[in-house]
């Protein structure tokens, strides 16, 4: 474990006087720079204390967005009773993918999940068109959870399931996973809050299990 606080300057501001230990940079900042730049130039491991600390206050003082994700698809409690084991899955898979690949942020998530909800879209349409995000990190998010999406389906009729997930199904599911990212999102540049969510929701260590722990607003 490293410690240069208290004897070094900042290493971002190069004027006040360090006072943390940043596992970011790996290297010793002030407190005022900690504040500013952490999750907006400093990718901050999910466990440093002080985003750990930060977490518990920021949802206080985070204003609710001002709209939701396609606010012109209905997503219903019914639905989501009835499908809360793929909303699940998909969200664990959301977070198996972001612990295995750090650098991907909540908005990157959020716009590959927009990209997905396109691509069914058009597919429920009867024409099949994936609407690729530009941006490398979302595109493998995108990846994974179609990946995901055709084995799930795949699974579905190998046991026999009376009646497969539609496009419309999966489309509301990813809505209301884009709605969720976007209430649990610091909307910070590096911001990975809806991860931190995810991760509390499914321990990393286990896989989801019959019935997901995704708290459903609402209910």
């Amino acid at each position: 474990m490293f410690s240069m606080a208290a004897t070094t300057q900042c290493a971002i501001c190069q004027k006040k006087k360090s006072r943390r230990d940043c596992p970011g940079i790996r290297n010793s900042i002030c407190a005022p720079c900690c504040g500013a730049e952490r999750e907006v130039t400093v990718d901050c491991p999910l466990d440093c204390v002080y985003l750990r600390e930060a977490r518990r206050h920021e949802w206080e003082r985070m204003p609710p967005p001002q709209e939701l994700p396609f606010p012109e698809i209905e997503v219903s409690d019914g639905f989501l009773a009835e499908h809360e084991h793929l909303i699940g899955q998909i969200g664990f898979r959301l977070l198996r993918h972001a612990l295995d690949n750090p650098k991907t942020t909540d908005h990157d998530i959020q716009a590959a999940m927009g990209k997905l909800i396109r691509t069914f879209e058009t597919l429920s349409s009867g024409i099949y068109y994936e609407s690729l995000p530009e941006e490398g990190s979302q595109i493998g998010v995108f990846r994974e959870v179609k990946k995901f999406l055709d084995e799930y389906q795949e699974q579905e009729k190998k046991r026999g399931a009376l009646a497969l997930p539609k496009e419309e199904d999966v489309i509301r599911s990813l809505v209301f996973l884009s709605r969720l990212a976007a209430v649990h999102s610091n909307r910070r540049a590096r911001g990975r809050a809806f991860v931190d969510f995810l991760r509390h929701t499914f321990p990393e260590t286990s896989a989801p299990k019959e019935e997901s722990r995704l708290i459903f607003p609402g209910r």
